[in-house]
This record gives structure tokens, sequence and C-alpha cells, in this order.
């Protein structure tokens, strides 16, 4: 088992290994750093958000991150506007009580881009948001240029900062990274230290799901290891079959359920039959709420070689799973640095497979790492995330004095 080494992210360690969860660390920074711009701003309260991102569908983290955090702000009396090219989740944002208007963001297109950043200056000068919230790269462009005209702040989440266009994400008078060792990364790219705050994200209690009812879909053979992901090289799912590979021939009892999808489908299932495991390995395809398979799974593995902070690693906590999972971007954080689950380098199906086996042959040790991965997991709630969020827009707005409550309009008013 692979023990990151937290002095990397500059967190506390003792001799018995780190010191506290790292959210412990990362909310007291934040309110340490932030408490003089608070003090000034004690009496400015957020009242309008716009949230930006290139579209509002399922099965994209960003979007993810974005809605909930959308509809939480709209619980909370915050008038918020989703502004994107639009998809599943419309209906939803209009079920809290967000306005949705379609306008498209895509960083392909530069004169669509152009557009879109006249589009949102024209609409934040008529109602005069207190925040523009960029999730995605496009958005951050159209962002900028709205924000330069009208001089309404920008936010920017660095959702996937080894996206070669997450540079973009610069743009933001203040940044977010997901994680400790994002914050790191972006760090060493060159962004400024005073600009970059660290919120990590937190699926639970999403408004994206019914908390009175977890839909199963499926009824998972146990034991049963699980990977939710997407399919793609990324999220390292050739290496968890190859080490399943590896495993299932002295463990004839167990199997594999892959929820998911991207363009590696096709050839994952291949692997699959060329290495004999087609009645072993059950690919799912995109699965809405994952919480049903996650209360199944007897092992859950993320193994990917890039993950800034990864939604179903909180959604595996959340539902008390024996976790193994890559030491990569924020997922040590996540998983205290190996207290919470089993921690292993990317790209070693070998080291994979021993660390599936020890857990795999003895329940005592699942069963204390289920204990051990729920403790604490309501860290991971989207309220956390929220109140986290309304500290870096009041730091954004510290810096201006725009009179923005002055005159602004009605949000149930809009004209096209």
């Amino acid at each position: 088992m692979l023990n990151q080494n937290a002095a990397e992210l500059g967190l506390a360690q003792s001799a018995g290994g780190p010191q506290l969860a790292p959210f412990e660390s990362t909310r007291t920074a934040i309110a340490t750093d932030t408490r003089d711009d608070i003090n000034m701003t004690r009496h400015r309260l957020i009242r309008r958000v716009f949230h930006l991102a290139k579209h509002c569908g399922y099965g994209n983290g960003n979007v993810h991150v974005a809605v909930d955090l959308a509809c939480v702000q709209a619980q909370r009396g915050v008038d918020v506007v989703f502004i994107s090219g639009g998809g599943t989740f419309e209906e939803l944002l209009a079920k809290h009580g967000v306005v949705h208007i379609k306008i498209d963001q895509d960083q392909r297109k530069p004169f669509s881009l152009l557009r879109a950043g006249y589009s949102i200056a024209r609409l934040s000068m008529r109602f005069k948001p207190d925040i523009l919230h960029a999730h995605m790269m496009g958005a951050a462009a159209v962002g900028y240029m709205a924000s330069r005209i009208t001089g309404v702040p920008l936010v920017t989440t660095v959702h996937n900062s080894f996206d070669r266009h997450s540079i973009l994400m610069r743009l933001g008078n203040r940044v977010v990274a997901v994680s400790e060792a994002e914050k790191k990364h972006l760090l060493r790219q060159g962004y400024k230290s005073d600009q970059v705050d660290v919120v990590l994200n937190a699926p639970l209690n999403s408004p994206r799901l019914d908390k009175a009812t977890i839909r199963t879909g499926v009824t998972l053979e146990s034991p049963c290891i699980v990977a939710i992901c997407g399919l793609h090289r990324r999220k390292g799912v050739f290496d968890l079959i190859n080490a399943c590979a590896e495993v299932f021939r002295d463990l004839p009892e167990w199997r594999l359920y892959i929820a998911g999808e991207g363009p590696d489908q096709e050839s994952l299932k291949e692997q699959s039959r060329s290495m004999g495991l087609a009645d072993r390995i059950t690919f799912l395809g995109f699965v809405s709420d994952p919480r049903g398979l996650l209360q199944q799974c007897d092992i859950f593995v993320l193994a990917s070689y890039a993950d800034p902070c990864s939604l179903v690693i909180g959604e595996a906590r959340g539902a008390g799973c024996a976790i193994v999972a890559t030491a990569v971007g924020g997922t040590p954080e996540m998983l205290e640095f190996g207290q919470k689950g089993r921690l292993i380098s990317p790209g070693k199906p070998k080291e994979l497979a021993a660390e599936l086996r020890s857990l795999m042959t003895d329940p005592i040790a699942r069963a204390e790492l289920r204990r051990a991965s729920l403790e604490g997991s309501e860290i991971f709630d989207v309220h956390r995330l929220t109140g986290e969020y309304e500290r870096v827009y009041q730091r954004a707005v510290s810096t201006k004095s725009f009179g923005r409550h002055l005159g602004q309009r009605s949000i149930s008013s809009w004209e096209t």
C-alpha cells in the first residue's frame, strides 16, 4: 500500500501520520486568510450569482458540482442564474428556483465566445449580479469578457487542471482549486498564491439525487468489486481489468461491475473477452444515481492517473465503501492519506492486484475499512461546499466596491 507524503502538500504530520482531516486545515486556512476581507464586507450580502458552464447535462463532474452549488444557493435565498448551452438538468434547476438562460460557450468557436461574452455582459449590466462563477474553460473566457466590461468579479473553479486549456481559469479574480494538491499544482503553473482558494468537492445530499429513494437499477452478485467512472484512459480501467485477471483466477466467486460510458468502452469489453473474463465483468453503462451500486459493493476501486477531487470518492465514503484508489490529485486528501482507504500507485496493475487480494481474502479487513471510510464522511456534504464558496465570493467582492444592490432588477422579470 502506498503512503502519500502529507508534507508534500504542506499538511501537518505526527509520528502516527497526518493530523486531522485535511479538510479541517483547508477550512482553517480559508477562514484565517479571509477574516479581514469578510470583516470589511460584513454587511455585504451575496444576493445574485451567475453560474457559467458549457452545458448542464448528466455525466460531467464539473457540471454536477455547478448544478449542486446553484440549487443549494437558491434554497438559501440567493438569486441564481445558470447560463449554459442547455442540457438534462434544466428541469432540476427550474425546480429549485434557478433561472436557466441558454447561451452557447464553445471555446473551439471564437466568434461564438465573443457573442456569448457580449450577451452575458448585457445581462450583467441589466440585472447586476454580485458574482460571475465559471466552471469550464470557455465559460472562463466569456466570463472574463463580461467581467471586464461590467466590473462584476469573476470566480473560476479549476476542475480539470490536467487539461491544457485550463490556463484560461487563471482569468478569474479568485481561482478555486478543488484540493490542496491541486493548489500546489496551480502555483507551480504560475498562478498567484494570493489568488487561489481551496474548496474540496462535496457530492453528498446532492439536489440531483432523490433523498428518499435510492434507485438500485440492478442487483449485484456478491462478492463484487465496483468501479464508477468515465471509460477513457485517464481513469485506469484497463489497469483494473488486468489486476482482476490476476486475482480472479484464485477467487472464482468474485465479480467486477463497471458503471460509466466513454470512448474506450468497446476496447475495454474486448480486453475482458480476450482475458476470458466476459462472464465475470459486467458493463452497466451510465448510472445517474450511484448510491445503489455503492451500497451493494464489497470493494470500490478508482484507478485513475489524474483526479483533482473525484466526486465518486466522496460518494463512496458516504456509502461506507471499502475503497482502493490511486494516490493522484486530491484522492489522498479525500482518503486522509490512507486512513480512510487503501492508496496505490497509478499505472501499477500488479500493485492493485495485491491490494485487492489482501481485501478480497480478509472480510474483517474489509469491514474495518468500511467503518473507517464512513467515519467523518459528512465533510462531503454539499452544504459545506456552499458555505465555503460563500467565503470565496466575499473575498472576490471585498477588493471592489460596486454598489451592485442599488437598482438590481427582479430575477422574475427576465426579458429576451
